[in-house]
């Protein structure tokens, strides 16, 4: 169902990764991404996935709840990923109607949907364990970016949980009213869907203006001279994770290399 969409959503808990600076996640995600990109190495994603895993029990953010969020995304990487696996020339290990089945595809539909499933859920931990007020300083430190940017960002990534569930109630109100969305043909399913577009659209347009105005009521500027009730400063921890986070980097990098 579209309410079990959590992306985008701050998981409340008191972890260790809910405790550190913004910043030290924010580039912590980044350099995870990079290691994540470097190759198709076997001993480098088993050593990355081990760190996922380490980190995800750090931040007490259940797996269950993390896939459950991001479980529509796996199956559009898994379909996209399908491709490589006719289309990588090599060995032939077995034939699909006219298309060639290869070892190299295979090997490569493994590693593209591994890249992305890691690359996906770390990067929601960042959004799981962070405050949308954190997440905006720390886009705003470091990328050097104004307030008003940065919060745009962060209610852009906010919003895409509030127009699932508000997606989710429309179908609903439209079902009980005899509409039927998993009947028929595509041209019946797509004019059912029209009953539901106009909606959302206008609803979204709604809490968007209503949120201006909460935040205008709010007296928010986003420009300079603004101050932080909470400015952002480093603790031992952050210290410390990024002295991991420069372990980490070199690790991969000669793991990389080495294999």
């Amino acid at each position: 169902m579209l309410k079990d969409v959590t992306i985008g959503q701050y998981y409340n808990d008191d972890s260790v990764i809910h405790r550190l600076d913004p910043r030290v996640k924010i580039r912590f995600t980044i350099i995870y991404i990079i290691l994540l990109l470097l190759d198709r190495n076997l001993v480098l994603f088993a050593m990355l996935t081990a760190f996922f895993l380490g980190t995800m029990l750090l931040s007490k953010v259940p797996l269950a709840h993390m896939v459950k969020g991001t479980k529509s995304i796996f199956i559009f990487v898994i379909i996209c990923s399908a491709i490589s696996i006719f289309s990588t020339p090599g060995d032939v290990v077995a034939e699909f109607f006219f298309l060639d089945i290869t070892k190299e595809g295979i090997v490569k539909f493994v590693f593209l949907v591994w890249r992305m499933v890691l690359m996906i859920l770390a990067s929601s931990i960042i959004m799981y364990t962070t405050t949308p007020t954190e997440l905006t300083d720390g886009l705003e430190k470091c990328f050097h970016l104004s307030g008003s940017v940065a919060m745009s960002i962060t209610i852009a990534l906010r919003f895409v949980a509030v127009l699932f569930e508000e997606l989710d109630r429309i179908m609903k109100a439209q079902e009980a009213r005899g509409a039927q969305f998993d009947k028929g043909g595509p041209l019946r399913r797509l004019k059912s869907m029209s009953t539901v577009v106009i909606p959302l659209f206008q609803n979204a347009i709604d809490r968007a203006g209503n949120l201006g105005e909460a935040m205008d009521a709010r007296c928010y500027t986003g420009g300079k001279g603004r101050t932080k009730l909470k400015p952002l400063s480093y603790d031992i921890r952050d210290v410390v994770t990024y002295i991991i986070m420069l372990g980490i980097l070199i690790l991969g990098i000669w793991l990389a290399v080495k294999w």
